[in-house]
């Protein structure tokens, strides 16, 4: 067993065999060759996962994830040194155990640079969202069941709002070594910012999410100031300096349109946001590609008007089944929006030149590009086998090619010949794919796991092609690097952080 892990690893560090690296081949779509720059654990001894990735200019990566363990490496100075959450062995893990996480890893990936918990006594679900504000200051949004959480004077909401759990955002400084600002944003019920957030120009931070609070805070002039089922996506933007709301808008029908799963800016302001619902009456525009709820769960993609008061378009997509849309869309420059998840039905509408058309399981993963209005299918994909799938993140490279994570429960994926991992190692593994920028071919394809189970939540680039990837896993032989910061599995759950460098490199 031990050699073969180390064949494993030597596989591994192996450059991965794309295509070679000329003009021509770039104009193909096709991909450079990447070799593994260090694959590491990031976890102590309970349940860890990382969720959100950013790289920095200097070259270093920002990991934001949640941990329920207690020895975490932190450093000196750190706003937060010390574990604050409850136990989490009380009971269920969405309910008790977990802070928020933050580090900062160098550019080899060998030390932590900075490191520091973030939480209140009770649980701080994962770091939802994550950004740099034009200072190199860092944004992060989680959902909060502390009452306790650590917001600052002058913010728009300093106590809890009440329920099972508030959104919560925050901001520190660069060296995570300063608490900026903190507020909560809720209302009396649930509310959770799952999609994330992002910034504009200015720095005002954009949130998204759902809630089921029939006082959730809105304000006048949005298009939909009030709850219009059990639960609605909300989405909402605060003062820079976290001490109020530029708006605050609801978004649903009358059925229980769960989440906002992601948010994008164009560059006159208006917002993308992608989620889904159960609503037959949730608010479609005119001419959309889908203007009816196709079965139990749709996707939605809506875009709004930069202060929030009108839908310049919205449309449903899904089949007679469940489809779920996952963290985050992707805005092209042209105002088409890529947009990924879960797809469970036989009829999900795939379009004509797509690389898999047809359900080959129970479930697979969609990646689907809308056009700038909203009102086509620009193309429409499957990728699984007969397993399931889930694919989360589409992210456009320069050459246009379109890279997703997630996660396979499939021994049969159609992986591609050059790909570093072919066969399953286990459990569910964590999946790697790109496709052409039409949606029409399958570039490379890979698993990436060991014997237990991993999921692939988040993806970046470096400035100079380089491709961070983090999640979680089970595995206690995931391939990780020789020197890596941390060679052994810490608990029953780790964090994981990957680097791919081009070959070239």
């Amino acid at each position: 067993m031990r050699r073969f892990v180390s064949l494993l690893i030597l596989h591994f560090l192996c450059i991965l065999g794309f295509a070679p690296v000329d003009s021509s081949a770039s104009e193909r779509g096709v991909t450079p060759r990447y070799r593994f720059a260090y694959a590491t654990y990031l976890g102590g001894p309970e349940w860890d996962e990382a969720r959100e990735v950013l790289v920095d200019r200097d070259g270093s990566v920002l990991v934001g994830a949640q941990t329920n363990s207690p020895t975490m490496p932190i450093t000196p100075g750190a706003w937060q040194a010390t574990y604050a959450g409850d136990d989490p062995r009380l009971g269920h893990g969405g309910v008790y155990g977990g802070d928020c996480y933050l580090v900062r890893l160098s550019a080899d990936g060998r030390r932590v640079l900075a490191a520091t918990y973030f939480g209140g006594s009770r649980q701080e679900r994962n770091v939802y969202g994550m950004a740099l504000d034009s200072r190199g200051n860092l944004v992060i949004t989680t959902a909060s069941r502390s009452h306790d959480a650590p917001t600052t004077a002058g913010v728009f909401q300093p106590k809890f709002g009440g329920g099972p759990s508030d959104m919560l955002v925050a901001k520190l400084s660069a060296d995570l070594k300063r608490l900026m600002w903190c507020s909560y944003v809720g209302g009396s019920a649930d509310d959770s910012p799952r999609g994330g957030l992002t910034l504009d120009r200015n720095d005002c931070v954009y949130l998204v999410g759902t809630t089921s609070s029939p006082d959730f805070p809105t304000t006048a002039g949005v298009f939909q100031p009030r709850r219009n089922g059990p639960r609605d996506s909300a989405i909402v933007k605060l003062k820079a300096d976290g001490s109020g709301l530029i708006f605050s808008t609801l978004l649903g029908g009358s059925g229980e349109d769960d989440a906002a799963m992601g948010v994008r800016l164009d560059a006159a302001g208006n917002l993308y946001v992608a989620g889904h619902c159960r609503s037959s009456d949730f608010p479609v525009t005119p001419g959309a590609v889908q203007p009816r709820l196709g079965g139990q769960s749709d996707c939605y993609l809506a875009k709004l008007s930069p202060d929030a008061g009108r839908i310049l378009y919205a449309t449903y997509l899904g089949g007679s089944g469940n489809e779920f849309a996952e963290h985050r869309p992707w805005l092209a420059p042209d105002g088409c929006v890529l947009l990924s998840g879960f797809c469970g039905s036989p009829d999900f509408p795939t379009t004509s030149a797509a690389y898999q058309r047809k359900l080959k399981g129970p479930g697979d993963g969609f990646l689907a590009k809308l056009s700038p209005d909203g009102t086509r299918l620009v193309f429409c994909t499957l990728l699984g086998g007969s397993g399931d799938e889930n694919c989360l993140m589409p992210t456009v490279d320069a050459q246009g090619r379109i890279w997703i994570v997630g996660s396979t429960g499939s021994r049969d994926l159609s992986v591609t010949p050059d790909a570093f991992q072919p066969k399953s190692g286990g459990g569910r593994d964590g999946l790697l794919a790109i496709l052409s920028p039409d949606g029409s071919r399958l570039l490379y394809a890979t698993y990436l796991g060991g014997s237990g189970d991993e999921l692939i939540r988040g993806i970046a680039f470096g400035e100079k092609g380089e491709v961070y990837l983090v999640g979680n896993t089970a595995s206690r032989d995931f391939p990780v690097t020789p020197g890596a910061l941390q060679r052994e599995l810490g608990g029953n759950h780790d964090a994981f952080v990957v680097k791919l460098v081009p070959a070239s490199l």
